[in-house]
């Protein structure tokens, strides 16, 4: 379990799954506030445990931006995650190295690289992983879902190989919980377009990362 204490400092980083801003002046898009799709899972799960958690008093940072590969978490490390030395980082990865072709072992490289420079001040990397085309998904989400799984194999692998790294599964409930959500009405989309979440979604993956924190019980473990 992650174990979140006292005025700790988690950082946000990695592709659009994560924050939907552009470079290099970190703008959205219109459409996305106009729609409500703005904020992702990263803001529900920052609100929820200011609110919920107080006692806490965690700060919350965003480096996260769209079109994010491994290589360019390396380029802005200093500049955007070096300078805050967080004590957790929250990712999405592997969608953008895929579709870009990025080799498997530059990718392992890469990201091991990231694990043990936060590691020097005593950080750690959660990595949300498994993501998977769900109901209502766009082709493109299902081709990234196959393109994406050998970059999936690596994460598992540093994983089980870096004391500092973590894996939160949140491919498997979304599925579930989309799929159910959908049988009960056609419109509980978990999308904003096929591919990137809607605050239905993001809610069900604050969820699941509140759980794999401790925050929320897991009533079905018990």
């Amino acid at each position: 379990m992650i174990r979140l204490e006292a005025k700790q400092t988690i950082a946000f980083d990695g592709d659009s799954l994560t924050a939907l801003r552009s470079e290099p002046t970190l703008d959205q898009w219109p459409w996305l506030r106009i729609s409500n799709n703005h904020r992702s899972w990263s803001d529900v799960f920052s609100e929820l445990l200011f609110a919920w958690r107080p006692d806490l008093q965690l700060n919350f940072r965003t480096a996260a931006v769209g079109g994010s590969t491994c290589l360019d978490l390396e380029r802005r490390f200093d500049a955007s995650i070096a300078k805050i030395r967080p004590d957790w980082v929250f990712m999405t990865l592997g969608s953008n190295d895929a579709s870009k072709a990025i080799p498997l072992d530059h990718f392992e490289s890469t990201l091991r690289c990231y694990v043990e420079k936060l590691a020097a001040w005593g950080g750690q990397l959660v990595l949300l992983h498994n993501i998977q085309a769900c109901v209502g998904a766009s082709e493109e989400a299902r081709t990234k879902e196959a393109q994406r799984k050998p970059y999936y194999q690596v994460q598992a692998r540093l994983a089980n190989s870096m004391s500092t790294v973590q894996l939160i599964d949140i491919g498997t409930p979304l599925k579930a919980k989309s799929q159910e959500l959908y049988e009960q009405y056609q419109g509980h989309s978990i999308y904003s377009d096929g591919l990137h979440f809607s605050h239905l979604g993001a809610m069900i993956i604050a969820g699941e990362a509140l759980k794999a924190c401790g925050i929320v019980v897991n009533q079905a473990a018990q």
